[in-house]
Formats: structure tokens, C-alpha cells, sequence
């Protein structure tokens, strides 16, 4: 029962951390998600993504991946560490910088287009790495429509071989990392994204998650729909379809993991969520580029070449970064920016009453609860109170 009600005061003061971190624009919680873009080379020209002709020949030195993970795993919270490019394998160092993470006790992760887990040893390798996720990008269920997104003959056979490879040597071994596939659903699968489903059920797959596709992946703020990769109103009745059929799958066998309701897909691609319906938290992610450039979203704020990765989170380029994003009026509806818990103070604490409240406990511990949870809230009452005096006493001077 301790465990549980440690759980419980934990979550609680985590989204509070997040929330109130969002309401005075400081970083009173450390970023959730850390991705490391190793590098942008790629063996792959993929029509979605344009990171590989941008900064080319740079790469993230092993000894600075090795100090950002030394001051990431010196935070005292969760956090997720996904390395990505470029294509993560190609680096001949990967194994050893996915090592040194795990050896610091870091949940690790990474995202591949597959191409290169090649053969059972490679396989083998990963699954006793001690990652917590490997996933395989996985654009159509037919090879056409895959190797056609990959711009890559034979890249929809590189990746569902790589699927096989894992899940067999999952198998093998017995506990190993999630294997996962990511989908980005755009115009040209459309037709298929409920296929995909069959697919990757068969090849092993055991958490299958959808993104919807970015026009501009550099700056989501600046996003665009007039790309032949956008679904269009030609397409809204299918694209409904499928979503349907995804929803009833998901609920009826699990498999598709969601953040937010799919059909906000829908408005996505016809230019209509709002942030009622979306909203990143400025405060969730970070990505440190093959320049040592610390961004969220949009321009950087620092690199972890000439500062730590907590003096980055708080240069004033940080703070203005942030602003932009809370002033965003296009959602992405990329699941690493968004923490729908913490977005509504009213629904922080509603859910943690709840919570409460289907415990077997005593009443003595319940409210016991709720006084820790009561304090840590008045703290953020009173940082907030002392935010606000301030920023009234500047406008006075």
C-alpha cells in the first residue's frame, strides 16, 4: 500500500510541476523526453523528412552524448532517453552509447527505419541491450506504399524483416525491449492505416502507435498543408473509416496505444483543433541535435557544447522559445510534446481524488493524502502569488 500511495503523491506532484512550470514560464520540471539526434545521415531520402540534407557531417561526439546522459540521469525524475537521426544504426558506436545509457539506469529508446537490423545477430544484440523500446518505422501494409513514402526499393522488406528478426529474438531471450512500430499517416496510406494493423500483429509487434505526418519537421509552428502528402477533403470520408475500424480494434484487442482521442486526426488535417482540443507543454521535450543544439520547438536555446543541459533550459532564448509555443495556433498533435494531465489544474486534482477514493485504505490515510497533496499544492499557490507580486512591481516602476 505505501508503494501505491508513494505512486500516487509522485504523479501528483510531477503534473503539478508540469502545469505550474507552463503558468510561470520556469522550468520547475525537467523534460519527460530527451531525444539525441545522433546524427542526420541516413541511408534512407524518406518524402516526409528532410533532416537528413540539413547539417550534414555533423555528428554528436560520443563524450557529449556521454555528458548530457550524466546530467540527465542526475535528475531527480522520470524521464525517457530516445536516440534518433538520421538512422540511429548507423553510427558504429551505437551499441556502446545505447550501453552507457542503460548502464546509468536510463529508460532508453530508439526509433529506426529498420534497414539495417539486417540479420538475427544484430537482433539478438538489441534485444539484450536493455533498451526499453526499439521501434521500426512502418508506412504501408503494402510494399508499394512503403517503399514508395521511403523513396527506397525494397525498404518496406528491410523493415518488416527487422520486425521479424526482434520479435524472434524476443522469443529466444524471453525479457527484452518493447518492440514497436511507428506509422505516419498521410495521404498516400490512408487507404491502408487499418491494414497496417494486420501486419504488424503478425510480425511481432506489441505496441503500434500513429503519428500524423509534419510538413515542416524543424518547426512544427510553422507547419503546412498545401504538401501532396496532406489528406484532403477528397479523402475525409476514408480517413473516417479507418479510424473507426483502428478504435474498435484497439479497444476489442489493445495493440494501438493512443494520448489523445484519434479523431482529432481528422480536424488536424482539415486545419480546425484549437488548443481546447491540443496543446503542447513547452516543458515535456527537449531534442539535442548532431550540433549539440538544444531545441523544443522551433529555434535553439542552447548548446551542451558550452553549457549544461539545466543552463540551456534557462537562457532567456529558452523562455522566448517557450512563449512561442504557448502561443502556437497549430497543434501537431506529436504525442512527445503533449502531457494532457497536467493541462488542467481541475483535472490534476479531480484525478488524484479519484484515485484516492478507489484506495483500500483507512480513512486516516486518505486524508493523510490529501494533506501532502493539499501542501504541495500551496507551495505552487505561493510561488505563483510571488511571480505575480513581482511581475506587478516592474509594471509599477
Amino acid at each position: 500500500m505505501r508503494a501505491v500511495t508513494e505512486d500516487l503523491i509522485n504523479e501528483f506532484g510531477i503534473n503539478l510541476a508540469y502545469h505550474f512550470s507552463e503558468v510561470l514560464n520556469t522550468p520547475l520540471a525537467k523534460p519527460y523526453w530527451v531525444f539525441i539526434s545522433l546524427s542526420h545521415k541516413c541511408n534512407l531520402d524518406c518524402r516526409m523528412c528532410g533532416v537528413k540534407h540539413v547539417l550534414k557531417g555533423q555528428e554528436l561526439e560520443f563524450d557529449l552524448v556521454k555528458k548530457a546522459l550524466n546530467e540527465v540521469a542526475g535528475w531527480d525524475s522520470d524521464c525517457v532517453v530516445l536516440f534518433t537521426g538520421g538512422e540511429p544504426f548507423l553510427r558504429r558506436d551505437i551499441f556502446d552509447i545505447i550501453g552507457y545509457s542503460v548502464s546509468l539506469g536510463l529508460k532508453t529508446e530508439v526509433v529506426s527505419n529498420g534497414s539495417l537490423i539486417n540479420n538475427p545477430e544484430i537482433a539478438k544484440n538489441i534485444i539484450e541491450s536493455g533498451l526499453k523500446n526499439i521501434a521500426i518505422s512502418l508506412d504501408g501494409a503494402h510494399v508499394d506504399t512503403h517503399d514508395y513514402i521511403r523513396a527506397s526499393a525494397g525498404a518496406h522488406k528491410k523493415a518488416t524483416d527487422a520486425l521479424r528478426y526482434l520479435s524472434q529474438a524476443k522469443r529466444i531471450k524471453g525479457p527484452g525491449p518493447q518492440i514497436s512500430a511507428w506509422v505516419t499517416i498521410m495521404n498516400q496510406n490512408v487507404l491502408e492505416l487499418y491494414q497496417i494493423i494486420s501486419l504488424a500483429d503478425s510480425l511481432g509487434v506489441e505496441c503500434l502507435v500513429y503519428h500524423p505526418v509534419i510538413a515542416v519537421q524543424d518547426d512544427m509552428q510553422n507547419t503546412v498543408s498545401q504538401s501532396r502528402l496532406w489528406i484532403d477533403e477528397s479523402n475525409a470520408g476514408i480517413f473516417k473509416e479507418q479510424i473507426d475500424k483502428i478504435m474498435d480494434y484497439q479497444k476489442k484487442n489493445g495493440l494501438v496505444a493512443f494520448l489523445h482521442n484519434p479523431y482529432l486526426w481528422l480536424d488536424y488535417f482539415q486545419g480546425k483543433i484549437s488548443r481546447k482540443d491540443w496543446k503542447c507543454n513547452p516543458f515535456v521535450f527537449i531534442d539535442i541535435g548532431p550540433d549539440g543544439e538544444v531545441r523544443s520547438c522551433g529555434a535553439p536555446f542552447g548548446n551542451i557544447k558550452d553549457m549544461s543541459l539545466e543552463a540551456c533550459l534557462n537562457t532567456q532564448e529558452a523562455h522566448n522559445a517557450r512563449e512561442r509555443m504557448l502561443r502556437c495556433r497549430k497543434p501537431c498533435l506529436q504525442t512527445c510534446w503533449g502531457r494532457p494531465e497536467a493541462d488542467s489544474l481541475t483535472g490534476i486534482v479531480n484525478g488524484f481524488i479519484g484515485e484516492i477514493n478507489k484506495l483500500e485504505a483507512e480513512k486516516g490515510q486518505k486524508n493523510k493524502l490529501l494533506s501532502e497533496a493539499f501542501e504541495i499544492l500551496s507551495g505552487y499557490e505561493r510561488m505563483t502569488i510571488r511571480k505575480h507580486n513581482k511581475t506587478h512591481e516592474k509594471q509599477a516602476q
